[in-house]
Order: C-alpha cells, then sequence, then structure tokens
C-alpha cells in the first residue's frame, strides 16, 4: 500500500489514490439523491422522470422542461407560502434555541449548583430519545394550551428544549457548555474584580467570544427545523399554516404529480445558501466541541 505510481509525473502513494476513491463513491452516494430530483424536475413527464434504471444527470440544456417551475413561480401551487411558513417557524425555533442552549451551557459550565451532574447526565440521554417518543404527550400539552393548528404548536416547545426535531435542546446545550468550558477560568474571575456580575460577564464577554459556536449552533438548528417533516405533520392540519416538507406531499395529492421535483429542488436552495455561508463557523466552532481548557 506504501508503493508509489506516477502519475502526471508525480509520484503518488497507492493507499492514497484508494482513498480517494473510496472518497468519491461516498460521495456520489450522498450526492445521486440530489443529481436525480434535479434531472426529474427537468423531464418532460412523469413517466420519464420515474424511469427505471434512473437518469442521474439532466437532459440537454435544449430540452429542459421548466413547466413544473413554472407553476410554483405563477402561484398555481402555494408553495412559496409553505416556504413562508418554514422560514417562520425555523427562524422563531432557531433564536430560541440558541438563546436557550447559550444560557443554560454557561450556567453548566461556570456554576456550581446541587444536583449539577445528575441534571446534565439526564439531559444527555434525552439526546437519545427521538421525538416520536415525547410526541404524544408534547401534542397533549400544546391541546392544553390551545396552540394545536398553529405555528406555536412547532415553535413553542423547540423555544424551550423539549424538542428541535429529533436532537432536542440537550445539543445546543452541550455545545454552547463545551466552548464555554474551554475559556480559561481565571477570565471570569478577572471580570468579577472589575465588578461584573455573572450577568454583565455573559452578555458583555461570553457571548461575544463565543460568536462562531452560536452561529454554527444557529445554522445547524435552522437545517434541522426546516427539514422537519414529523412534528408539522403531527400538530397543523390546516393546509395554509403547513411548513414546506409538508406542504410538498400535499401538493403532490390534488394535483398533477411532477411538480414535487420542481419544489424539492428550490427547498433545497435556502438550506444550501445557509450552510454554505456558515461551514468555516460550523468547523471552527466543532474544535472547541469535546476540548476542555
Amino acid at each position: 500500500m506504501n508503493k508509489k505510481i506516477q502519475i502526471f509525473g508525480k509520484k503518488i502513494k497507492i493507499s492514497h489514490i484508494l482513498l480517494v476513491i473510496i472518497m468519491l463513491m461516498i460521495a456520489f452516494v450522498m450526492i445521486a439523491p440530489f443529481l436525480w430530483v434535479f434531472s426529474a424536475s427537468l423531464r418532460a413527464s412523469y413517466s420519464e422522470a420515474t424511469a427505471l434504471p434512473p437518469k442521474w444527470l439532466p437532459p440537454a440544456f435544449s430540452k429542459w422542461n421548466l413547466e413544473y417551475y413554472k407553476k410554483l413561480f405563477i402561484g398555481e401551487l402555494p408553495f412559496f407560502g409553505f416556504m413562508k411558513n418554514s422560514f417562520k417557524m425555523s427562524s422563531i425555533i432557531t433564536v430560541g434555541m440558541v438563546i436557550h442552549g447559550a444560557i443554560a451551557g454557561y450556567a453548566y459550565a461556570k456554576f456550581n449548583f446541587r444536583g449539577k451532574n445528575l441534571m446534565f447526565g439526564l439531559m444527555m440521554v434525552a439526546m437519545m430519545v427521538p421525538v416520536q417518543v415525547t410526541i404524544v404527550a408534547l401534542y397533549k400539552i400544546m391541546n392544553i394550551l390551545g396552540v394545536i393548528n398553529t405555528s406555536w404548536a412547532v415553535t413553542l416547545p423547540s423555544i424551550f428544549g423539549a424538542m428541535c426535531p429529533g436532537l432536542a435542546g440537550a445539543f445546543g446545550i452541550f455545545m454552547m457548555r463545551q466552548f464555554f468550558i474551554s475559556i480559561p477560568k481565571e477570565l471570569n474571575d478577572a471580570a468579577a474584580i472589575d465588578g461584573a456580575g455573572p450577568i454583565r460577564t455573559f452578555f458583555s464577554i461570553m457571548l461575544p467570544m463565543a460568536r462562531s459556536t452560536l452561529a454554527s449552533l444557529a445554522i445547524l438548528v435552522f437545517t434541522f427545523s426546516w427539514n422537519d417533516y414529523f412534528t408539522t405533520f403531527i400538530m397543523i392540519n390546516d393546509t395554509n399554516k403547513l411548513s414546506l416538507p409538508v406542504g410538498i406531499l400535499s401538493i403532490r395529492q390534488p394535483y398533477v404529480k411532477g411538480n414535487e421535483f420542481a419544489a424539492v429542488v428550490l427547498s433545497i436552495v435556502p438550506v444550501l445558501i445557509v450552510f454554505i455561508i456558515g461551514q468555516k463557523w460550523i468547523v471552527k466552532s466543532m474544535t472547541h466541541v469535546g476540548v476542555k481548557g
């Protein structure tokens, strides 16, 4: 495996070549669904789009059929209404979860109180509990509060860490705790000597230092909530209030099949843009997770 072969005038290890081949295969498996749905959205008919074997690459530019996209943009299908609902709910969930995660993470990292380790351990167990297990209890609580069939039925539990779909608020708290642990205790002591209390220290010193971690947490939460299907499906029945994942499925039933291909392609664009812009913050912040200063 350590032998080298010459390619384009350079000697490269065979092990490196095999590693690249494996990584390309993995990349294709991950990208293939996106290639297929983009290709299907440009096909002339539904039967052609779903033909087997799948046609991975889109047709020639001159043969592109934009009829599915046209229906979405002219308002024949309520696609952008679903996108607006998703953006509203995802934004509320993101802001709530970032604030909740930052405050709780700071408390777990810098304060000592009775039962801290037990509470944190139970919270870590919550990360392993899928939302499907708690959805019945959450539905009953939201029903008592009278917010079923509104966006608050999805966003309110997430603000308090009850769910953010699947991962719950525990992930954000854990992520922020690991960052704040990496900050030397002497910084808190210096702030206390200067007369800054815990609240002032948190907002004036700690939060500015945690910008990259907060940004990466916001991106991850926004992506999870944008893609959430199960919670909205259970909590909301009104078609006009549906989020994008559930809405895409709903437009497939009363209308001609095939529109969902274009809808899926367009629904990927916002999270793709967010991820491309914020990927450097995600990589930077992940270096703090699992590191104790």
